[in-house]
């Protein structure tokens, strides 16, 4: 690869605008800023000006006061840009002609051609559009055409088990249900979709139900271009078993039509048929009804499916997805009480649960998953550590389980992991991450870069959540605005008065690291909440 000095403007303008539509740069709005400013300053001349503290004036909206001394901000960003580069020639910008770099410890871009030469070849000229090597989906929930309405469980059921089914493809991106019921919601066009997030295909699809059969058509979309590539219609009995075989075959006929365009998509792991899955309609109407209330923050049908799932399994007892289900339901119970010290019984037997789901099913993502986290809240963090791994593996793309075990190693300060599995969640719920951008915010606040975590905070704001604002008065002490901290207080105790009194027991469930404790204490402490060890 070869430094060159005269490649016309508009070649690395193009190559540019090649990286900045590119999915890593898409939804990187504050780095993307900084690298056009960099390249457009160095096209322009003015390779003097790209210093530390013009660069926080210009690009991050520094006052004129700026030190870049001691607020860091230039330098913290551009180390991220660096990776974010390396990460983007590494996958989408492999065989890109240009590559642009920027060398540590300075800021003026470096624009190299691959293959020495220092001219491009024809045949490496930059095309108008680059197409990503990694393909993304969106599946957008189900439309009911039953004549008996009222079916949302199923639909968002049924969407949910297609998202886990495709999140299995190692090489297939797969948005969040979040991102996609938002996208449902505001009534986006798949082109609105395209233009917001960038999905390469878009799955729609509907579902009648009837007294004995149900009957579903789905279309395969090309987001850019809004052209449909597959249409199917299933009609099936209306039984789990049915179900289960539909989806399947859904993923799979799904996953063929897209390798057409991107090459074959090695999957990590297919269970077993019939292995684990429930064999009742009424346990598969429960699961599906967690679907629909897990996605929300609030907790109101928790009691009626822990008892009808417990009340399922009676009779269908080896169904791995109920009994991770319930066992995932139990956790949620001991981790958000508040009039309470944690109930040890209640994880014991969350614990028991997850247990059974890997017997019934070994090869269950979600059987994995609850295996793990209720290993981590007793404390066994080798247990823990080898059934999230394993849950990765089995699925490698489901953004939910990214971020519900990225914040387990946030408590742990494992940053090398939780850091990795969080930007991949974020990235895969674009629309609506809720909470997945507190752990990251708590990641950067532990390793000095405050101000960044207040950023990333206000990315996604949740006001009224106590885990939201408790975690921002933190970061905002460290970043030195104590006033904002103050004003964050009140919010925090019109959220939930019994602070003070909870957040200790609360930390205690999470098994959260004492030097993290430390820190979020000693920031309460500065705005006089009165915590007590």
């Amino acid at each position: 690869m070869d430094l060159t000095t005269s490649l016309p403007r508009e070649v690395v303008e193009t190559q540019l605008a090649r990286i900045m539509d590119s999915r890593m740069f898409f939804n990187a709005p504050r780095l993307s800023r900084f690298l056009s400013h960099v390249v457009q300053e160095s096209l322009e001349g003015r390779v003097d000006r790209l210093k530390g503290y013009t660069i926080g004036l210009d690009v991050f909206d520094r006052p004129e006061d700026f030190d870049p001394q001691t607020d860091t901000i230039v330098r913290v960003q551009a180390r991220a840009l660096r990776q974010k580069l390396g990460q983007y020639y590494a996958q989408d910008g492999l065989e890109d002609p240009v590559h642009i770099k920027i060398a540590k410890g300075a800021y003026e871009p470096k624009f190299l051609v691959p293959n020495g030469g220092g001219k491009l070849k024809d045949s490496d000229k930059p095309l108008p559009a680059a197409t990503s090597i990694s393909p993304s989906i969106a599946v957008l929930p189900f439309d009911d055409f039953s004549l008996e309405k009222n079916r949302q469980s199923f639909s968002l059921g049924l969407t949910e088990e297609i998202i886990a089914n495709l999140s299995r493809f190692r090489e297939l991106s797969v948005f969040s249900r979040s991102t996609t019921e938002k996208a449902k919601l505001d009534k986006l066009s798949i082109s609105q979709m395209y233009a917001a997030f960038r999905p390469d295909f878009v799955l729609e699809g509907s579902f009648r139900l009837s007294e004995h059969t149900v009957d579903i058509t789905i279309n395969l979309v090309v987001a850019s271009s809004d052209a449909v590539i597959l249409t199917k219609h299933f009609s099936r009995e209306m039984t789990p078993n049915a179900m289960y075989a539909v989806q399947d075959e859904m993923a799979q006929m799904i996953a063929a039509r897209i390798a057409d365009r991107f090459g074959p998509l090695e999957q990590y792991a297919q269970r077993r048929v019939g292995l684990g899955r429930s064999q009742k309609w009424e346990t598969y109407h429960w699961i599906s009804q967690y679907h629909q209330y897990g996605i929300q923050l609030d907790q109101i049908d928790r009691s009626a499916i822990k008892e009808g799932l417990t009340k399922a399994l009676e009779t269908d007892g080896n169904s791995a997805d109920a009994h991770a289900t319930l066992a995932l339901i139990m956790l949620d119970e001991y981790r958000v009480s508040i009039d309470k010290q944690p109930d040890k019984v209640i994880l014991e037997q969350a614990l028991a649960q997850a247990q059974k789901a890997v017997v019934c099913d070994p090869e269950s993502a979600t059987a994995q998953e609850a295996l793990a986290i209720a290993r981590f809240h007793r404390g066994e963090f080798e247990q823990f550590d080898a059934a999230a791994r394993q849950a990765l593996v089995l699925n490698p793309g489901h953004g939910d389980m990214l971020a519900a075990l990225g914040i387990c190693y946030t408590a742990r300060v494992n940053w090398d992991t939780a850091m990795p599995l969080l930007d991949k969640a974020i990235a895969l719920n674009p629309l609506q991450p809720g909470w997945y951008h507190v752990p990251r915010a708590i990641g950067l606040a532990m390793t000095g870069r405050a101000r960044e975590a207040v950023a990333e905070m206000q990315i996604s704001p949740l006001p009224g959540m106590f885990f939201y604002h408790c975690h921002m008065i933190w970061f905002l002490v460290e970043a030195n605005d104590v006033d904002a901290a103050m004003e964050e207080k009140d919010r925090l105790l019109e959220a939930l008065p019994e602070f003070e009194h909870f957040i200790m027991g609360h930390f205690r469930a999470w098994c959260t690291d004492d030097a993290l404790v430390r820190r979020a204490v000693a920031g309460w402490r500065s705005v006089g909440l009165n915590i007590r060890s």
